[in-house]
Formats: structure tokens, sequence, C-alpha cells
């Protein structure tokens, strides 16, 4: 793998980290493919029960490289080629969603953008203090996608998510805490360590109770997430037709 790093601490304990580009851990399509191999491989290992995943230093991360060809060059596929191409980030989600392991987020300063989404499918999700998380996609003119609207609404309900959404605003990790974004905040550089001490306390459960309860929980929260995210995929493609898609791509990349 170029964009992930597989790690096997225990035999029943899994340690994933995101190595996306630059400072802020950017993500990739070539990583979300990464992502949802690993997690079918992972769901196939009956020795797995509990998985973290982690990003770098400075990031979690700050979400997808918008210099990538496929984003500031989406002119040049069809409709049918967009579809196919952004509907990894869904695919992956899921994929890590539906682990029959248990799964936490190690989170170190920005989780932003598609790290956030990435990051509200995990099942729990431990943050730095110094930990920065949102939502900025309305801001570039796009929908927040990957199916995670539902999930979002799931944690931290429909009031705050508006906030983080639809205003797109910073959330700090203490009242991330308090919103129910994060489940445990911890000291700067201590997020890893942190996440590993949670996993201990979930290994510590007797494992087929544990498992029936993550998915009765996930089924309880999420029972009408796909009818109320099944179109987000084409809405984003129809978001790509905006003027304020294509003024932010261009500011992003050095074009307007």
């Amino acid at each position: 793998m170029e964009h992930l790093t597989l790690s096997r601490p225990a035999p029943d304990l899994a340690v994933v980290q995101l190595r996306g580009a630059g400072r802020v851990n950017l993500m990739s399509y070539a990583m979300l493919e990464e992502l949802w191999r690993v997690a079918n491989d992972l769901q196939s290992d009956r020795a797995v029960r509990v998985v973290i995943v982690t990003g770098s230093e400075q990031a979690f991360s700050a979400g997808m490289n918008l210099r990538q060809k496929e984003v500031s060059e989406f002119e040049s596929y069809s409709i049918e080629e967009r579809l196919q191409i952004h509907s990894i980030g869904a695919r992956a989600c899921k994929a890590w969603e539906d682990l029959h392991a248990v799964t936490i987020g190690a989170i170190e300063g920005y989780c932003i953008g598609g790290g956030l989404a990435f990051a509200s499918a995990l099942d729990y999700r431990v943050a730095s203090s110094m930990a920065t998380l949102s939502a900025p996609e309305l801001r570039h003119g796009m929908n927040m996608s990957w199916q995670s609207v539902p999930r979002l609404v799931a944690l931290v309900g429909p009031a705050k998510a508006r906030r983080l959404i639809m205003l797109a605003e910073q959330v700090a990790a203490a009242d991330a805490l308090a919103w129910g974004l994060v489940d445990v905040v911890c000291d700067p550089g201590a997020a890893l360590a942190s996440a590993e001490a949670e996993a201990q306390r979930f290994l510590a459960m007797p494992a087929a109770p544990l498992r029936m309860t993550k998915q009765a929980i996930n089924q309880a929260a999420g029972a009408l997430s796909h009818a109320a995210s099944y179109m987000d995929l084409e809405q984003y493609v129809l978001c790509q037709s905006t003027q304020a898609h294509r003024d932010s791509i261009d500011a992003f990349t050095g074009r307007s």
C-alpha cells in the first residue's frame, strides 16, 4: 500500500495510518481505494476485534486534495465517469462502518471535510485537545457527501449539524466533546496512545455481545441513513456545475 500503513500490535488489534499528501495529510482517490480494500481484508480476519485509524502528527486528514486531476479537471470527465470516480468515498466509509471490529479514530490536528466524513463512519473518536474539526464543503460550492450527513446528525443532532455543515463552523476539541462529535479528548500528541488505551477497554468486553451491540447501535442510529443520503453522489456531481465550485477550485489551485 502506498497511502496507508497497517500494523498489528496484537493479534486482536490493528492500527491503520493514513499517509496522505502534504503537511495536512490530504486524502486521494487512491487512498480511498486502499481504505476500502483494507476494510474488506480486516472484515475477513476473524482475530481482529478493534481497529485504530490514525493520521500524521499534524493532521488526521484535512480532507481531499483538490489538486487531484479528478477534482481540479472534473470537466474532462463525463457524468458517468464522475459518478464512478467519486463513488469510492461512500463505499470506503460504508465498508468501515460495517466492520465487525470496533473502530477508533485517533485525531491529531485537523480533521476536515473528507477526513471528518471518514471519521464519522468510525465507532469512536479520540481527539487531541488541539484538534480542529470542520466540514467546509459548502464554502467550496460542494455538498457534504459520502453519505456522511446522517452520520453527523446522529452524532450531534440536527441543530449542531446545521452549524457544522450549513455554516461550516470550525469546532475545537472541547466543543466537539460536548457536542458528541468526539468521545475522548487527550493531551496534544497523545491521541494514538489514548486510542490504544480505549481499545483495551473494548477488548476487555466479551467479544460476541460487543459485536452484536455495535451492530444494534448502528442500525438504531442509521436506520434511515441510506434513504436520506443515497443521492448525495449525484448532488455532488450537480454541485460541480456551479460557478461557486469552479471559483473555489481555481482559487485553491492558483488559477484564479
